[in-house]
């Protein structure tokens, strides 16, 4: 019980409330002992009286604002079922987290909806990482179960549980592809593949629609992943619990049966399907019987074809499976028999199964007895019969489910070695409650009381070794222990111990066998836990841990049993497709799923029944989880309406209770469930403590202020390291706190408006004196500008009548000379119309012969072009069929690249497509052309017409008047107005059109230029596969020669793939210069060369690339390998030797390839092979015989080494890779401790002090060794320093540079942003403010080496708004439109998961509320920008690289210095 001083006015507190179970209110006035009422406000208002019988009926506090969300409920101060459904309702509904911790136990609410938390980059983000630093998910509990698993040695299980449709198996299938990621790493192998392959298998034939859930697992299951001692996945095996074997032949209303028999009909009209006679589900019994055929969003021929995919990576044939579902098709068949001889569906059965149909027709409806040593068959009623058909469906199902379990287990049995370690994943069924509880019911009940006993001792046991650990002088913790219902169950004369005796009994029965129980466990003696109903004489009533069942009778000694008839078994037996599921029933050892009755009392006494199956194998499953270290996830089931983010109390409620969420609370809140070091209390009530103000005397401050301030020592203990508190008194500590801050700030307060006051008396005497002297000042400036106003009055008159003269004069001068002016003006424009008219003639004809001699050029010149066209057409046509003959002997070529042929003529097809539209719009710019031309020489032969007239008016009266040139000249005007408007008009429609073409060929070629900026991509992608391909071959072959098959399928299929070359490379490869085999030139005598004899070739390539030591490789300048092999190829070339100068070169190509691979790991070596491939590479382009030649020093090649230069452009690629691979590798475990972690800035981050225990396990460890230094920036920009000196050091073009250093802060930024979208204690402001520092640090190292330009400064914009939004207001409307107006490289989940995230780490931050989260996310939903909708970015994403050509200068050998340390000295020059 919390203290009762915490009862005081404006406490909150939870009431009990009928349809929310649990309300909050806030007191109203102060609780004193003695009330017998509280006056309480509720947050719609009203108010209430909470009525009180003693101080044990207050009411439960709750917990601080400061902890409301908190992701790790025993954080909470005060521990109680209100705080816990409260905490998990605001992180369902207010910030859309599944995940919620609960000590050691996840608990997960299921979303009913796709959320995008599960990809790789969450995988990245939690792989390595503790559990503390993460936000709660189930990638958490897997890492820690791997690390645990890795460091200590030590096998682990994780225990999903929960009741169906709280996601049990959705979150096993996401553990197991969380371990297949972190196990299988580069090295990855088919293990992984068909672990995971398991899932769909089992989904397919253990799983079920049911009214609770679409997909419900009707049966547990344990699979215990097999890890070798490098931490990698080499086996897996898998253990079922109760199948569910009665939904085969029963449904209830709204259910299905298993999956995978509305599968196969759907997949009825498949070709192979069809010889199973299978029809649509309504058709058959065992199908139809729930009303429920389809699933909606679910594809029932998908997911066989899926489950088909499975089984062939696991192993099973084609003809494997279809046997399996020959016998699955029987099943339904067999549902429809209706004991008739000549029944169809008997007679497919008997068909499918190739069985005696007359034999199984007579079994099913006869039995036979032994009576008195002779064997008599007596007849069944048709009651009788139908439930040994159904006994018989039951059975098959369930030997064809074990049957599949063992081939599973077959598969994924490990073939690499003895397994070091496991991870045992087990989903089973939670704690079950219906209005009808049955057998089913009953086993999977007792099953959840064992693993709740367990689940009690094991917490009990983490408290008990932290109480040790801390020297705590503690009392036991009484916890719940429910061994007295588990001995009632399975004790002597137990429950079981009844059932399996009056199975054994001959005319045994439900009903005898419930009147035993009720006078062994009620009339003999009375057993706590045992009640029997009073409406029911045949059914029971048990008080199990987490709620009161009753059980009805019926069926129960029938399910137990699960008898068939040993002469229908021994018909099947005689089928060869069958006999194999029956081998087992010969060992009656093994865990079976039933049991067979024959004649023989003897033989059936012996059998096995279910209950002691599945005691046995549930006893086998607790010994072994253990002698595990277990982690509990349980997952609970929000809404029984599958809505999506619907809460619902009640049910949530009864689901923590059930699966032992709140006994962990409980027994957390019996002892000490708050813990601080000392350190860190100290750091939050510094100012409650006495004395000592320094941090290296805290818990000397602790033990010495501690009794003060909390009287009653039982509330409190001290340990070595930390100091314990028992529920609420972290609260007591809080309210102590708040106090002393406010008498603090009362008394800051009083002295600040003291200061204030004074403040403001100095500054109204100031105000007085100034006011004073400034009213002087201006009674004296008043006098001095009179006076000066009088003197300004007699000089304006003065001047005011000199100007009015003045004015007179000069405007009787300005007159005169306008009247000048404009009489020499009339007398000059009349001759320049004059000389106008002339010049207007004289062009007007200069223009008409300079047409009429271009229109005759025109028709020359088009003569001559169409003349040549033929000519060359006629050429081009024999070059043709040259082509086409020599092109005949390359179909082998053509067949191997129809992929790129496909491509290619899609391309061509675009670019035909393109043309087409070009020719259409230059038809018609040219009809306008010509239509514009057509309206020219109209108006020229008015123009010439007009002359003539002109000239003949002339002629007859040489004496013109001037009114008659006047509207010559005006008609001259208009039509050459009207001529250069056509004109302006023709080539506007010219531009026009020519616009128009220009913007669709821009178009066609940027569409083009994506095309292949994708293609060049997607290929470098390819290359990188193919590399880790080939390190995937080399490390298996070193194993056995059994996984070279895959490395060879591996590289056949890339070498088959449609896009493996480059877009450009596609487009030469089928040009005619390629098709075509030119005779071979002369070799050219070229000076400077060196030769290197064909002897002496194996130990130049040895010498200068394969075994050439690190430092004289350094040491050497930069591309001289390259140089000195180009040399040497270039002079076997030039001496007609093209046989050596390609073997030479490919020699030299695999040689750095394998130098690449000898030095994976270092920088330096890999910068400079990276070099020498670039350098040859260029080399070789530049002489190439296809290359255009800029100098005339330059002689090409005679040999075509286009292959090798294409493999030297792949080798540079994979140069280039690995560099960036060696430096991600280096900074991948310290871009979070450098860039988040560290503190550049000391001190301002402070210590932060947290309301919470925390979350590590007792054998957790830090990432960095006591000894270890933390990484910092330094750390950081030492390795991309280090990368920088390596490029710089070989001179590798700035180009190159600033892709690579793109790519890595790409890499940092990602790795960075999804660290902190993950970790709570890095969202504050004070944290903020060192991220960015350390970021700026990272700019300013771009800056200083001139690598910003290239794009690396950009991709770190993500980070940098990520923490400005940390140091932004995040109060009002204006702050929420700024923060959604500035982080436009943040998406609108990862902004929101910043503000849900954030936490105040001092007192003047608080949290961001609700309200302005729901205004960012309303300011998100109008924003469209296109960012994509994860939360966190893709660490692997690749950017394409381009090399970029750059030609070097002429080489000769007189200039290579080389030095004696390479040893070549047997190469010549000439």
């Amino acid at each position: 019980m919390a203290t009762l001083e915490l009862y005081s006015k404006g406490a909150s507190v939870w009431i009990p409330d009928p349809d929310a179970v649990w309300v909050s209110s806030q007191l109203l006035q102060d609780y004193k002992p003695g009330d017998k009422h509280l006056l309480l406000q509720l947050s719609d208002g009203n108010k209430v009286h909470y009525p009180l019988g003693s101080a044990s009926d207050l009411p439960p506090l709750g917990n601080p604002d400061i902890l409301e969300g908190e992701n790790d409920l025993t954080a909470l101060s005060f521990l109680h079922e209100p705080a816990v459904l409260h905490n998990l309702r605001v992180r369902f509904l207010d910030y859309n987290s599944i995940y919620t911790y609960c000590g050691i136990v996840l608990v997960a609410i299921n979303p009913y909806d796709q959320l995008p938390i599960y990809g790789e980059e969450v995988i990245d983000a939690y792989s390595g990482q503790d559990m503390a630093d993460m936000e709660p998910h189930i990638f958490s509990v897997a890492e820690e179960s791997y690390r645990t698993m890795t460091r200590e040695e030590q096998n682990q299980s994780i225990i999903i549980s929960g009741e169906s449709g709280s996601g049990k198996t959705v979150s096993a299938k996401f553990t197991m592809r969380y371990f297949a990621a972190v196990g299988g790493a580069a090295q990855q192998t088919s293990v992984e593949e068909r672990v995971l392959a398991s899932n769909p298998i089992m989904e397919s034939i253990g799983n079920a629609k049911t009214t609770r859930n679409d997909n419900s697992s009707r049966f547990g299951k344990y699979i215990e992943i097999g890890f070798g001692r490098k931490g990698d996945i080499i086996g897996a095996n898998m253990r079922t619990y109760l199948l569910e074997k009665s939904r085969v032949v029963f449904q209830a209303s709204a259910e299905r049966n298993y999956h995978i028999f509305y599968q196969l009909c759907a997949s009825r009209e498949l070709p192979e399907m069809r010889s199973l006679k299978l029809d649509a589900p309504e058709y058959f019994r065992y199908t139809s019987q729930g009303g429920q055929m389809q699933i909606p969003g679910t594809d029932d021929v998908s997911d066989l074809e899926r489950a088909r995919n499975a089984f062939t990576v696991l192993g099973v044939q084609p003809d494997q499976q279809m046997e399996l579902f020959r016998i699955l098709s029987a099943v339904l068949h067999l549902g429809n028999v209706n004991i008739q001889a000549d029944d169809r569906s008997l007679a497919v059965f008997s068909k499918l199964l190739g069985v005696e149909g007359p034999q199984m027709a007579h079994w099913l409806c006869h039995r036979r007895l032994a009576i008195g040593g002779e064997m008599l068959v007596k007849p069944m009623s048709g009651q009788q019969a139908m439930e040994a058909r159904d006994a018989l469906a039951k059975h098959m199902y369930g030997q064809l489910f074990t049957w599949t379990v063992q081939r599973l287990n077959s598969a994924l049995h490990t073939q690499r070695g003895q397994v070091k370690s496991f991870i045992g994943v087990l989903d089973i069924y939670g704690f079950e409650t219906f209005d009808r509880n049955s057998f089913e019911q009953f086993c999977i009940n007792y099953a959840n009381e064992k693993l709740q006993q367990q689940f009690n001792r094991h917490v009990f046991h983490l408290e008990q070794e932290e109480y040790v650990r801390e020297e705590l002088a503690w009392n036991r913790i009484e916890f719940s222990d429910n061994q007295q219902c588990i001995n009632l169950i399975e004790g002597q004369l137990g429950l079981f111990d009844l059932l399996d005796e009056e199975c054994r009994m001959p005319k045994g029965s439900d009903e005898s066998w419930v009147q035993k129980l009720y006078n062994q466990h009620l009339t003999s003696k009375r057993h706590p836990h045992f009640q029997k109903p009073r409406m029911s004489n045949s059914a029971f009533i048990i008080l199990h841990f987490a709620d009161m069942v009753q059980y009805e009778c019926d069926s129960f000694l029938d399910k137990n049993r699960d008898t068939v008839f040993e002469e229908l078994i021994n018909i099947l037996k005689a089928s060869q497709l069958v006999a194999e599921l029956f081998q087992q029933q010969e060992n009656v050892s093994a865990v079976a799923n039933g049991s067979v009755r024959s004649g023989k009392r003897s033989t059936r006494e012996h059998k096995l029944t279910v209950g002691f199956q599945f005691r046995q194998s549930l006893q086998m499953l607790m010994d072994t989880l253990n002698s595990t270290t277990p982690h509990y996830v349980r997952c609970i089931k929000p809404n029984d309406l599958k809505e999506p983010f619907m809460f619902d109390p009640k049910r949530t409620v009864q689901q923590l209770r059930a699966c032992g969420v709140l006994e962990t609370i409980r027994i957390s809140a019996a002892g000490y469930p708050s813990r601080w070091t000392y350190e860190e209390f100290f750091s939050r009530y510094h100012l409650l403590l006495q004395g000592f103000r320094s941090e290296e005397q805290a818990q000397v401050s602790c033990r010495r202020t501690l009794p003060d301030l909390i009287p009653d020592p039982d509330q409190y203990c001290f340990g070595k390291t930390k100091v314990f508190f028992r529920a609420g008194q972290v609260a007591l500590l809080e309210r102590l706190r708040a106090e002393k801050l406010r008498a603090a700030a009362v008394i800051i307060q009083s002295r600040v408006r003291g200061w204030l006051s004074r403040i403001r008396y100095s500054k109204i005497l100031w105000a007085t004196v100034t006011i004073q002297r400034y009213s002087r000042g201006a009674l004296a400036r008043r006098l001095a500008e009179t006076l000066r106003y009088t003197k300004a009055a007699l000089m304006i008159q003065k001047t005011y009548r000199m100007v009015v003269v003045r004015q007179l004069f000069l405007m009787i001068r300005q007159a005169t000379v306008t009247i000048q002016a404009f009489t020499r003006g009339t007398l000059v424009r009349r001759r320049y119309r004059e000389l106008l008219a002339e010049r207007a003639a004289v062009l007007l004809q200069a223009r008409v012969r300079g047409w009429l001699a271009r229109q005759m050029y025109r028709r020359v010149r088009a003569a001559v072009v169409f003349m040549q066209c033929c000519v060359r057409r006629r050429a081009a046509r024999r070059e043709l069929l040259k082509l086409k003959s020599e092109a005949r002997s390359v179909e082998r070529y053509r067949e191997l690249n129809k992929g790129m042929e496909v491509k290619l003529m899609q391309l061509q097809l675009r670019a035909d497509q393109e043309v087409g539209d070009s020719s259409a719009l230059r038809e018609t710019l040219h009809a306008e052309r010509e239509a514009t031309s057509a309206e020219l020489e109209a108006l020229r032969a008015t123009i010439q017409k007009l002359e003539a007239q002109k000239y003949e008016k002339l002629q007859p009266s040489p004496a013109i008047s001037e009114e008659e040139v006047e509207k010559m000249r005006r008609a001259e005007d208009k039509a050459a107005q009207e001529i250069l408007q056509l004109t302006e008009v023709g080539q506007e429609n010219s531009d026009t059109f020519q616009n128009f073409i220009n913007q669709a060929l821009n178009k066609a070629s940027t569409a083009l230029r994506e095309e292949l900026d994708e293609e060049r991509r997607k290929y470098q992608g390819l290359l990188r596969e193919f590399t880790r391909l080939e390190q995937r071959y080399d490390n298996l072959r070193e194993m056995s020669l059994y996984h070279s098959f895959f490395y060879i399928s591996a590289v056949s299929f890339l070498l088959l793939l449609p896009f493996q070359f480059p877009f450009s490379l596609l487009l030469s490869a089928f040009t005619p210069g390629i098709l075509s085999y030119p005779s071979r030139p002369k070799p050219a005598s070229v000076a400077g060369l060196l030769e290197c004899r064909k002897r002496d070739e194996t130990k130049l390539i040895k010498n200068l690339i394969t075994d050439v030591r690190v430092d004289s490789a350094l040491s050497l300048p930069p591309g001289l390998p390259a140089s000195v092999l180009f040399l040497c190829v270039r002079q076997a070339d030039c001496s007609g030797d093209q046989t050596r100068a390609r073997s030479l070169c490919s020699a030299a190509v695999t040689a750095m390839k394998a130098a690449l691979k000898k030095h994976s790991n270092d920088i330096a070596m890999t910068a400079l092979w990276l070099k020498n491939t670039c350098v040859l590479g260029d080399l070789l382009t530049q002489h190439s015989p296809k290359q255009t030649l800029d100098s005339d020093e330059l002689v090409p090649l005679t040999s075509d080494l286009s292959d090798l230069i294409r493999a030297l452009s792949d080798l540079c690629i994979q140069a280039y890779q690995q560099l960036l691979s060696i430096t991600e590798t280096h900074l991948q475990n310290i871009i979070v401790p450098a860039l988040l972690e560290s503190e550049t800035i000391t001190g301002l981050s402070g210590p932060a002090a947290k309301l919470g225990t925390p979350r590590k396990r007792a054998g957790s460890e830090p990432r960095t060794g006591p000894g270890d230094a933390a990484p910092t920036m330094a750390s950081v920009l030492r390795e991309l320093g280090a990368l920088h000196t390596a490029l710089s050091h070989q001179a590798l073009p700035l180009v190159l540079m600033e892709q690579a250093f793109r790519q890595l802060t790409y890499f940092i930024s990602a790795s960075a942003l999804n660290s902190l979208l993950l970790r709570k204690d890095m969202c504050c402001c004070s944290r903020g403010m060192q991220i960015r520092y350390n970021v700026s640090l990272l700019e300013e190292w771009l800056r200083g080496r001139g690598l910003q330009a290239g794009g690396a400064a950009a991709t770190l914009e993500p980070l940098i708004q990520a923490v400005q939004l940390l140091q932004a207001g995040k109060k009002t409307e204006a702050d929420a439109e700024a923060l959604v107006q500035t982080c436009t490289a943040l998406s609108g989940q990862q902004i929101v998961k910043i503000l849900t995230l954030y936490t105040p780490h001092s007192d003047l931050d608080e949290r961001v509320t609700l309200n302005f989260i729901r205004s960012v996310q309303g300011l998100l939903k109008g924003r469209c920008d296109g960012q994509p909708p994860h939360l966190l970015m893709d660490v692997r994403r690749v950017f394409p690289v381009t090399f970029p050509y750059l030609p070097p200068a002429v080489l000769h050998a007189e200039q290579l210095v080389i030095p004696d340390s390479l040893k070549i000295s047997f190469v010549r020059r000439v």
